[in-house]
């Protein structure tokens, strides 16, 4: 049985002042701004943010000139500056331009008026999915952060804040479904390690993830087809299979040609096709989708098609 809704916390703040500027900073973010020299009391800010499953989207609209520092960074921030310009450090990000915050970064900003979104994660949650993917232990991954690491991955982080930020300040949000929460914060770890400077980059050092036996797989394929109506993690899957995340991808590609997160989506396609075949009265494509993890109705629909043969709505159709 799917567990509870997941909690999606939304707040929306504004200030008037210099003051009440940085209040409402450090309210927000729990790494400490203060000013640097003086700065005109005028000016103004408003900040939208939400929170779902340890990812965090914020709006963030700047009327104000002022210089700024904080105290080292505890999450992983990355910008997508939509309007103005804002000094990091000695960079200078003009609209358009994204940067990562790097834990353990005490940073220096020069603020204008400027739009911009904030993604938010933990740290944590980046080193997991760098080790599962790419055996690069935590002390290892971070501190990083910068400019993507080209213009092809500044667009997919600006598309991917866009879409974060859309399905967290909507209510009600996808993101409640917890199947759809844990894919959010997947699908934003494995994003920032692709799209910003980091060890992942660099694998001449990364051990070979060792054999894993037809046991162990069959192990990890019973677990994924008992709780694939959870929000199963790689961690989790490898644990019950008894051995580790790395290794479990090894073994998924090499014998079922798959990643075991691929082979979780093909489980979930295959249950939501069962409930069409057999709905009732009332049921739609959406919220059959919406309830195996599938945000995406179109998303859905193409890779139904692609596996049946036929549209889900055909198949709703013909179970009445």
């Amino acid at each position: 049985m799917t567990p509870a809704s997941v909690e999606v916390r939304r707040e929306s703040v504004h200030s008037s002042g210099l003051d009440a500027t940085m209040q409402l900073l450090n309210h927000i973010y729990p790494n400490r701004t203060r000013l640097v020299g003086r700065h005109p009391d005028s000016g103004s800010l408003a900040l939208s943010t939400a929170d779902c499953g340890g990812v965090g989207a914020d709006r963030c609209r700047m009327q104000m000139r002022f210089d700024a520092a904080t105290d080292p960074w505890r999450d992983l921030n990355a910008i997508w500056l939509i309007k103005g310009r804002l000094g990091i450090d000695d960079q200078s990000l003009t609209a358009g331009d994204s940067f990562l915050y790097s834990v353990k970064d005490a940073m220096r900003f020069r603020s204008q008026p400027l739009e911009l979104i904030v993604i938010r994660i933990g740290q944590e949650d980046v080193a997991r999915a760098a080790a599962r993917h790419f055996g690069v232990v935590p002390k290892d991954l971070w501190p990083v952060g910068g400019r993507p690491v080209s213009r092809a991955m500044n667009t997919h982080w600006q598309v991917l804040s866009g879409f974060v930020r859309q399905t967290l300040a909507a209510a009600p949000s996808v993101a409640e479904h917890p199947l759809v929460a844990g894919q959010l914060v997947e699908y934003v770890a494995s994003s920032m390690l692709a799209a910003f400077p980091n060890a992942t980059m660099q694998l001449s050092h990364v051990a070979s993830p060792g054999a894993v036996g037809t046991a162990t797989l069959r192990r990890a394929v019973a677990f994924v087809d008992a709780n694939a109506d959870r929000p199963i993690t790689i961690e989790d899957i490898a644990s019950a299979a008894g051995t580790g995340a790395r290794a479990l991808q090894y073994a998924f590609r090499r014998h079922l040609g798959c990643t075991p997160r691929e082979y979780l989506r093909r489980v979930r396609l295959e249950r939501a096709h069962r409930e069409l075949q057999d709905a009732g009265p009332g049921e739609t494509v959406a919220g059959i989708a919406l309830r195996w993890g599938f945000t995406s109705t179109g998303w859905f629909t193409r890779h139904y098609r692609d596996t049946y043969g036929r549209s889900p709505g055909t198949t709703l159709r013909e179970s009445r």
